[in-house]
């Protein structure tokens, strides 16, 4: 039976909740006409998006392929895929893009189709993603570029400030255990790898691409009262929305159980790293509420790429 999708693209807000998170905290404008250089993208390429959800990477980097440009988006969902259509007609891409469904493990496309290949945010779900990478170079011309962009997360609690909880060091070896083995466990059981950004460039050059190349996203989210600025503003808008989400804290899902198996985690410690976090959630909300909140945090996201030989 195949598992469902982590992210339940379903909800309304958590669609508007994954595109904001693209579009505004991972790559700036001045990033994606970079990136397009370093992809040597021209008018009349053909790409494809493998796992394009809503299709954000179809949109973003098609349009360096137009004039003349083929674009094809792949996804398992349909539902996602009517949707990318939609946003595809709304930007004037709809002639240029097609949308098929399949899976990237296997893609329905003969060998040597396309002028650029891109999975965004896809191998970090995937329990096979260097099969992902195969099938990806497989399906991409000779010169053409293969590019991931994926979560290179360590386990650790990241890179991260706010004014209203400051961990001890004895809370903060707790939580890079906690990561470290809940990101192990989650690997281990095949529900992907929240660190495969790392892995990626060593398997490109494994595979033979040449010109491997690696920037990561240079988006800090920052927010202070009396949050002034449009960016800040919406930041705190859509925290706010955020937090009024139900947390159950009382509860562990057979997912978060499985993980702390495979990762030799003691169940003793995933309890006291939740009440930890659970007293720092309402701290945050209180913050919030007052408009007193103030931090700042980077996602390691890297945006990995070769070129096929």
């Amino acid at each position: 039976m195949k598992r469902r999708h982590p992210i339940d693209y379903s909800r309304v807000k958590t669609r508007r909740e994954v595109l904001i998170r693209q579009r505004r905290d991972l790559w700036t404008p001045e990033q994606v006409g970079s990136l397009a250089r370093h992809f040597r993208l021209k008018p009349g390429m053909g790409l494809l998006d493998a796992g394009c959800g809503f299709g954000y990477a179809l949109r973003t980097w098609g349009r360096f392929c137009m004039p003349g440009g083929k674009l094809v988006g792949l996804d398992r969902d349909r539902k996602l895929l009517a949707q990318a259509a939609r946003f595809c007609t709304k930007e004037g891409l709809g002639k240029a893009a097609r949308f098929a469904t399949g899976e990237i493990c296997s893609m329905p496309f003969e060998n040597n189709t396309f002028d650029m290949t891109l999975a965004h945010v896809v191998f970090c779900h995937l329990a096979e993603p260097e099969k992902a990478l195969d099938e990806m170079i497989r399906v991409t011309r000779s010169g053409g570029c293969v590019a991931v962009f994926d979560n290179a997360m360590t386990g650790s609690p990241g890179s991260r400030w706010n004014n209203w909880h400051q961990p001890t060091t004895a809370e903060r070896l707790l939580m890079y255990e906690v990561g470290l083995r809940m990101t192990d466990g989650r690997r281990k059981v095949g529900f992907g790898d929240w660190s495969v950004g790392c892995h990626v460039p060593a398997w490109m050059e494994g595979r033979g691409l040449i010109d491997v190349g690696v920037r990561t996203n240079e988006r800090v989210v920052w927010i202070a009262p009396p949050y002034r600025s449009p960016g800040q503003r919406t930041a705190y808008t859509n925290t706010r929305e955020h937090m009024r989400e139900p947390v159950r804290w009382d509860r562990v899902s057979k997912s978060e159980s499985d993980q702390m198996r495979a990762g030799g985690l003691a169940r003793s410690k995933f309890d006291r790293c939740r009440r930890r976090n659970r007293l720092e959630h309402r701290a945050f909300r209180k913050a919030m509420k007052r408009r007193t909140a103030a931090y700042a945090w980077s996602s390691p996201f890297w945006c990995i790429w070769g070129f096929k030989p």
